[in-house]
């Protein structure tokens, strides 16, 4: 446990030293949580809306032509962001190792390599967490009927909601903890300095985590945690920078120079934060590093801040 921590303040350390990391770790954040963070801010969730919506799925004419279409479209847009994701991750792991600094090194692979390397990983890992969200989609779309007829009007209904589902909400978060295990190790296997073949990078990572599942585990529960942490100071000053932004669109002040003012003080406040919240995800990056043993760092080399892993 100590020498764990010890390579997570080590990570901590090289996190906030390596800023020319940053934006490749944000681009990697905004198309994990980063884009739906900004989406509540700007379209809060509302069950009434969405019931509406719904109903309207299924009274339309074109149904369920309409529903197959919103569903490609999901899909679509689930795999775009992969693909932002696996770039993120890519660029962040060339950063990290540098140029070759000996004569006759094997130069990298093209970007787009890594990338397509990456999105292969990606897709693999997160199925265990797209199941388990397909199943908890079920179980609201099985529960919503009743939530929204229940009689007990204090309880909102999206809480209503959560507490039937409870149990499938658990199973995602296990789910998620287990893909981000799983991901973080086959993505430094497959595109770090020891790069090697996508099905070997996912055979080996697989036997690493149930080899040692506890130290890997930790790992992506801390990212879990970082996450959240991040979506919810995000979340708070984005909803307070908004608020007035909201009350002018909605008296048509569009156009309006304050309008604008704030606006573009919103977006700078957003870059910004989105920018810390890349810098949190080099520092999750070489933490897996460090747990692997990565000797490799480029500008600094990891194993000069790394203690030895376990």
């Amino acid at each position: 446990m100590r020498a764990w921590l010890q390579r997570g303040m080590a990570a901590a350390r090289l996190g906030g030293d390596r800023s020319d990391l940053w934006p490749a770790g944000s681009l990697a954040a905004i198309a994990y949580l980063g884009w739906a963070t900004l989406l509540l801010v700007m379209a809060p969730p509302n069950p009434d809306s969405w019931a509406f919506l719904a109903i309207n799925l299924v009274t339309s004419g074109s149904f369920p032509f309409n529903v197959v279409a919103l569903a490609v479209a999901v899909v679509a847009g689930f795999a775009t962001l992969c693909l932002v994701a696996a770039l993120g991750e890519a660029a962040l792991q060339r950063g990290a190792s540098g140029p070759p600094d000996r004569m006759g090194a094997t130069a990298p692979p093209p970007l787009s390599h890594e990338v397509l390397t990456g999105l292969s990983v990606i897709l693999v890992a997160t199925l265990p967490a797209v199941a388990a969200a397909g199943a908890l989609a079920v179980g609201i779309i099985d529960v919503a009927p009743a939530a929204f007829q229940s009689p007990d009007l204090a309880t909102p209904v999206l809480v209503r909601v959560l507490l039937d589902v409870w149990p499938l909400l658990l199973l995602l978060v296990v789910a998620t903890i287990v893909a981000q295990a799983f991901g973080g190790v086959a993505l430094r296997l497959a595109i770090g300095p020891g790069r090697r073949p996508v099905g070997r990078a996912i055979g080996d990572a697989a036997r690493r985590i149930l080899r040692r599942p506890l130290p890997h585990l930790a790992v992506a529960l801390a990212g879990l945690l970082k996450d959240a942490l991040s979506v919810l100071v995000t979340y708070a000053l984005l909803r307070v920078l908004w608020a007035p932004i909201s009350a002018e669109l909605g008296r048509g002040r569009l156009i309006a120079p304050d309008t604008l003012l704030l606006l573009v003080g919103f977006v700078a406040i957003w870059l910004a934060l989105l920018l810390a919240a890349g810098a949190l995800h080099v520092t999750i990056s070489a933490w897996w590093a460090f747990e692997l043993g990565e000797p490799g760092g480029g500008k600094r080399p990891l194993d000069a801040a790394a203690p030895p892993a376990a």
